[in-house]
């Protein structure tokens, strides 16, 4: 079957999704209903904990990922019809846009097979309106499964809080009524929210503190974010507490935070002691279209211009992305901050290195450390036990985390040139190679040695994976090795690949009917078991 005839299909499919009468309320009414939405959807979920921590977790990403394709749709048809909205249950449109965003989940994942299918990964064959795939039962799936379980990002451990702390703080400026309520969003209790939770939010991040844009610093968008997401979590445990004393509907009509922007500016501008012009040009780079992103993504811009002089601020969200990664993915997509991005991530691995060391080091773990330049390429980082004669090679990869197939297939790309570097490290120590074994190493070829590539947040495709050289993500290889304090242990476990969940203990795999208007497809879902 040809390509043209796929597009074709492709296209159909997207027509298909675009249609929607939740785009007759008009723009500003359309996104409001939506995110209520989304917003009552989760809080339904988490108040009756029906879902374990990772099932929770895959939840909601799966919710972002499909919001952003409805929020695209809505916001093309901005000039057409602009509207106003009004803060109330309405049972249709609530059906109208559970209804979308169901069709969005099917559709996210007709987006995974159509670039899978161009990339040459699978083949698909048309027969009338459905839409045959290779049989993907076949296939290993635990490195997708790995990457979507193991959500160890980072060397700092996240900071957990008692929220419950905060009730009497946020109860003391909130007013509400039987259908809603409002928060008074003072200057203490701002404060109050950022103090308490700051920590939490600082130990997401990682990137160094030094690193600077074209408008602002990184500690300056962090800030800001921070503060934002602060009074978001604030305005959500008022939504608890409200329904806690018998808010009608969950809280539906206040769910969503609609601040006035020139409210918010002036609020954030106090709290964070940044001046006007910096705080404003960041709230723009987080203003879902804005800075001349072509296809806006709600995870990376979370911030959404209503039009009449308010901004949407969902909880969900704002409390659920992974906000490091999206500003990375953001940078790439404005031209001035592209260059200037690029040449920072030089320092990455730089920064990264000392970050594993110093963990290890604080963890008490009797290993050695050794790096260093020879010929055609270079030793990122070895880890050596002299007594026990080991040596671990490490090939450190620190790329944007990959949210969609098209950006795995990418970063799949640079696990495989990743590869190729630790097999010709291994090579080297095979042909004894004395710079790499007596410059570099300092050791002998008695040594056991293993070469392996270490990623900050993705391991990448099947086709991505080589039987010689594991890849494994870089803090859940550290949280392994400090927690056995034995290279030889992890070097074993490595190479048996023991740090791959195992299907139908650790996850499953589920078959997914997809259709798009007249369209049918059979795809598959990663359930945590």
């Amino acid at each position: 079957m040809s390509k043209e005839h796929i597009r074709e299909v492709e296209k159909k499919i997207d027509i298909e999704f675009q249609k929607s009468k939740l785009l007759e309320l008009g723009y500003s009414h359309a996104i409001w209903t939506l995110l209520s939405v989304v917003e009552f959807e989760y809080y339904k979920i988490i108040s009756t904990h029906l879902l374990k921590e990772n099932q929770l977790d895959t939840y909601v990403d799966g919710q972002i990922n499909a919001l952003t394709y409805p929020m695209q749709v809505i916001y093309k048809s901005k000039k057409q019809k602009r509207g106003q909205y009004r803060k109330e249950f309405v049972e249709e449109n609530y059906i109208m846009a559970n209804e979308w965003i169901d069709r969005a989940e099917d559709y996210t994942h007709f987006s995974s097979i159509f670039p899978l299918y161009y990339n040459g990964e699978i083949e698909l064959e048309v027969i009338n309106s459905n839409i045959k795939t290779t049989d993907w039962s076949t296939l290993d799936l635990s490195y997708e499964a790995y990457d979507r379980i193991i959500n160890i990002r980072s060397s700092n451990e996240e900071v957990n809080v008692d929220h419950n702390k905060l009730v009497p703080i946020i109860e003391a400026n909130m007013e509400l009524t039987q259908e809603k309520f409002t928060l008074d969003f003072s200057q203490n209790m701002i404060k109050k929210l950022t103090d308490y939770l700051m920590p939490t939010y600082n130990s997401r991040f990682s990137l160094p503190q030094r690193w600077n844009f074209k408008y602002f610093s990184i500690n300056e968008f962090k800030l800001v974010f921070n503060t934002v997401q602060a009074m978001a979590e604030g305005w959500f445990i008022a939504r608890q507490i409200a329904v806690g004393k018998g808010m009608y509907n969950l809280g539906f009509n206040s769910a969503l935070w609609t601040p006035k922007k020139n409210s918010l500016l002036k609020k954030l501008i106090r709290s964070t002691n940044i001046d006007k012009k910096k705080v404003s040009k960041i709230l723009e780079y987080l203003t879902f279209g804005c800075v001349g992103v072509r296809n806006p993504d709600i995870a990376i811009q979370p911030l959404v211009d209503m039009d009449d002089g308010h901004y949407a601020v969902s909880p969900f969200l704002w409390n659920n992305v992974n906000c490091e990664r999206n500003f990375c993915v953001l940078l790439n997509q404005i031209k001035e901050e592209k260059k200037i991005y690029s040449s920072l991530v030089n320092e990455k691995e730089e920064t990264l290195r000392n970050e594993i060391i110093s963990k290890l080091r604080d963890s008490n773990c009797e290993f050695e450390f050794e790096f260093g330049n020879i010929k055609n390429t270079d030793v990122d980082l070895a880890i050596i036990d002299r007594k026990a004669k080991k040596c671990l090679a490490i090939e450190l990869k620190w790329f944007i985390e990959p949210a969609e197939v098209r950006e795995v297939i990418q970063r799949s790309k640079e696990i495989k040139k990743g590869i190729a570097q630790a097999k010709k490290i291994n090579s080297k120590f095979l042909s004894d190679d004395k710079q790499l074994i007596k410059s570099i190493l300092k050791i002998d070829t008695s040594f056991e040695f293993l070469a392996i590539v270490a990623s900050v947040n993705s391991v990448g495709n099947l086709n991505a994976q080589d039987k010689i050289v594991p890849v494994i993500k870089i803090w859940h290889l550290v949280s392994e090795l400090t927690s056995s304090n034995n290279l030889s242990e992890t070097m074993d476990w490595l190479k048996n690949r023991k740090y791959l969940p195992i299907i139908n203990k650790d996850y499953k795999i589920l078959k997914v009917p997809i259709k798009s208007g007249e369209w049918r497809s059979e795809w598959y879902g990663i359930k945590p078991t």
